[in-house]
């Protein structure tokens, strides 16, 4: 089975209002960044990295998250969603540490765990908060500059949820 370690970065926090700038994908052997100024292309792209990499099983920190724009912002976009059923068994590693609820709490976003857990954070670290402005600001200017950034958040961010889904695998709190 091919597991995927998913992040997203968005314009905001609603599907319905907000679009997704950026997907990351983390195999066991490889980083993918999506990116693209077409939230269509974007996604297409995504979905044809899925069925390339046969993609079966989605883990993230707080994923549910993720998956609703996924989903929602392929479905604005008419397109098809491959393997729907696989994904309904997603890991939220978010859960896995907050119980059953899954809920933030303060201090206990994927950054605090890491510190907790001893993964490298750096203190000028970009954070998600900081992509709505990040891309308003490419937009305005064109200038490249703003989506590295947004995009080197997000490559972070994916290797610390793959080093806190090892742990985690390692201690026996996810089987494979």
């Amino acid at each position: 089975m091919t597991v995927a370690i998913i992040d997203i970065e968005t314009t905001g926090l609603n599907p319905l209002q907000h679009r997704i700038v950026a997907i990351g994908v983390k195999l066991s052997d490889k980083d993918e960044i999506i990116m693209d100024e077409s939230e269509y292309y974007l996604l297409v792209n995504f979905w044809n990295l899925v069925e390339k990499e046969g993609i079966e099983k989605l883990i993230g920190f707080n994923i549910d998250f993720d998956w609703q724009f996924i989903k929602l912002r392929s479905l604005y976009h008419r397109l098809k969603v491959k393997h729907f059923r696989r994904y309904q068994g997603r890991v939220d590693l978010r859960q896995i540490l907050n119980g059953s609820s899954g809920r933030y709490v303060k201090g206990t976003g994927l950054k605090d765990y890491c510190r907790f857990l001893g993964i490298d954070v750096p203190e000028d670290d970009a954070d998600g908060k900081d992509v709505p402005e990040l891309w308003k600001a490419y937009e305005e200017t064109g200038n490249e500059e703003y989506k590295h950034k947004i995009c080197e958040h997000l490559r972070r961010d994916l290797e610390r949820t793959w080093e806190l889904y090892k742990i985690l695998l390692d201690c026996g709190l996810i089987e494979e």
